[in-house]
């Protein structure tokens, strides 16, 4: 295996593993979008009534110009996907995988 092909296997694998969430505050409209990666955001999750609930997310969220505290928890599967958002003092717009 070339360096090349060495070096690009694990920088898609870093990509694959970087998400974007988009929340907009409830009290002045802006949309904040943060990256979550799954390295030292992700959570494990054992949840005996909900087997397909793998991974929490769990963040805090303050605006560029807006100082209103934001809470966003996702429930994810295995395979990242999203199975539930509870939120508080935002609006919940999107969830996804970062590409390039």
């Amino acid at each position: 295996m070339d360096i090349k092909r060495f070096v690009n296997k694990f920088s898609m694998r870093k990509q694959r593993n970087v998400f974007r969430a988009v929340v907009k505050c409830s009290e002045c409209g802006e949309e904040v979008r943060v990256r979550i990666e799954f390295s030292s955001d992700f959570q494990a999750e054992y949840n005996q009534t909900n087997p397909e609930h793998c991974y929490t997310i769990k963040k805090e969220i303050i605006g560029k110009n807006c100082y209103n505290l934001m809470k966003l928890s996702l429930a994810l599967t295995r395979e990242a996907k999203l199975l539930f958002a509870d939120k508080q003092g935002c609006e919940f717009i999107t969830f996804e995988r970062e590409t390039g």
